[in-house]
């Protein structure tokens, strides 16, 4: 057999197999329309590959495919074959293309229906005004921790969150060509260039940057003009038909962002729960230890507990956020907070929401990038 053979039938093969991939996702979509029949309300939306399951098949990848690849395939594998009879309507913080839109596309998948959001405050005024079904909104930055004041207005909108999703973001500078001579002008948001500034100044100190309204706007711009490039998120570079010039271009690296996917109703019991609160304590000794010793006394798991100083009475006042292991309807949960409210100041319950990865801590705003 020749080499020509050889090429000829492994790839005769390939397309066999990728042949085989395609029925087994189309037949994996309608199982998953079947179950997502079954659920209601914002459960229809949790995730289908709960994080025991995702964790079985990473520990089952076998070489060569890395248990790390294995997450983001199933991910985007699990968008695709969501299908809604009505599209959820969402609102997203920020310009078309930018981080936000993109981790709401991974969590509701192609068909949803995703608006324009100024700030996370509009966002979830949207939500409580009926005007969408859903908000996704930054929850938590490694940089910058607990995103607090939008954890406060879910809270006092009497909104739900429902949902997390941890993504890993990477900046591109991409262009037509792939090649790194080509670039004398670069297409960017205000957002995506402060984030590669220096990066840009000292690789291309010569290319002129040009502001435009979004992502979607600077790889269109990209694609139509030679000598144009664009800085846009790693994950819309195969959309717009681009080729990387250079990859992970922002100054501080990754940018790993966890957000809350955030609703009028609340989120059914998965199995593979948290619940978020936030609670103040009486200005006397022991408050804070009373107010914990009721999660101790029902054995129930305090995934975190962070504080924050809000403006109160004379001067300032202490809040803590805390993230407790289980669903708000578990009866251990159910008794905690039963034991919370007679001891606490205040009490507010965020949400309960299906754990994007089991047995993972969020991103903790005290670890360095």
């Amino acid at each position: 057999m020749t080499q020509r053979d050889k090429v000829e039938e492994i790839t005769k093969r390939l397309h066999e197999t990728d042949r085989d991939i395609l029925r087994a996702i189309e037949k994996r979509a309608r199982i998953v329309q079947d179950l997502v029949g079954l659920r209601s309300d914002a459960a229809k939306l949790s995730p289908i590959t709960d994080p025991e399951r995702m964790r079985s098949l990473e520990q089952g990848a076998t070489a060569p495919l890395s248990a790390a690849a294995i997450r983001p395939i199933f991910a985007a594998i699990d968008a695709a074959c969501r299908v809604y009879e009505v599209a959820p309507r969402v609102a997203c913080v920020g310009p078309e293309g930018g981080f936000p839109f993109l981790a709401a596309g991974l969590h509701f998948g192609p068909r949803a229906e995703l608006l324009r959001a100024e700030t996370p405050e509009k966002a979830l005024e949207e939500v409580a005004r009926s005007q969408v079904d859903y908000a996704v909104v930054t929850y938590e930055t490694l940089r910058d921790g607990l995103a607090f004041a939008t954890i406060q207005a879910i809270a006092s909108l009497d909104l739900k969150l429902v949902g997390e999703r941890e993504v890993t973001h990477t900046l591109a500078l991409v262009n037509k060509t792939g090649n790194g001579s080509d670039v004398e002008r670069v297409y960017a948001s205000t957002i995506h260039h402060a984030l590669c500034e220096a990066w840009l100044g000292q690789n291309y100190p010569k290319a002129t940057v040009l502001h435009v309204r979004s992502a979607v706007m600077a790889a269109e711009l990209a694609a139509e003009n030679h000598g144009a490039a664009a800085v846009i998120p790693a994950r819309l570079v195969t959309a717009h038909e681009l080729r990387t010039v250079a990859e992970n271009v922002a100054d501080e690296g990754e940018m790993r962002i966890r957000y809350g996917v955030v609703s009028r109703l609340p989120m059914a019991r998965t199995g593979a729960d948290a619940t978020a609160l936030i609670f103040g304590v009486h200005d006397r000794p022991g408050a804070l230890y009373d107010v914990l010793q009721a999660f101790k006394e029902k054995n129930c798991n305090l995934r975190r507990i962070q504080s924050r100083a809000v403006p109160g009475g004379d001067g300032w006042e202490y809040v803590f956020y805390v993230e407790v292991s289980g669903h708000v309807t578990d009866r251990p949960v159910v008794a905690a907070l039963e034991g919370v409210k007679q001891r606490a100041r205040l009490l507010k319950i965020v949400g309960s929401f299906p754990l994007d990865a089991a047995d993972v801590s969020p991103p903790s705003s005290s670890a360095s990038r």
